[in-house]
């Protein structure tokens, strides 16, 4: 029953981070005096993203669902 919930929860890891938009800065890239690009990093990424009203949305849906389907494994288990 555990490794369910476990799986459960990294898809809906996955999900989430997958419906956020990224913003991207290929407008700040100037090829005439290439910069030495960022480091990719969480903390980096995480703070590129941006939520709009549609993306919460879609985020509360998720954690329903997937409320609903852990609680369906805890109470068949």
């Amino acid at each position: 029953m555990w490794w369910k919930l476990g799986i459960l929860s990294l898809i809906t890891a996955a999900l989430m981070f997958c419906i956020i938009p990224i913003r991207t800065h290929a407008v700040l890239f100037d090829p005439a005096s290439p910069q030495e690009p960022a480091k990719w990093t969480l903390s980096a990424m995480m703070a590129n993203m941006y939520l709009t009203p549609g993306t919460v949305g879609m985020m509360c849906m998720l954690l329903a669902v997937a409320a609903y389907v852990a609680f369906r494994i805890v109470r068949s288990g």
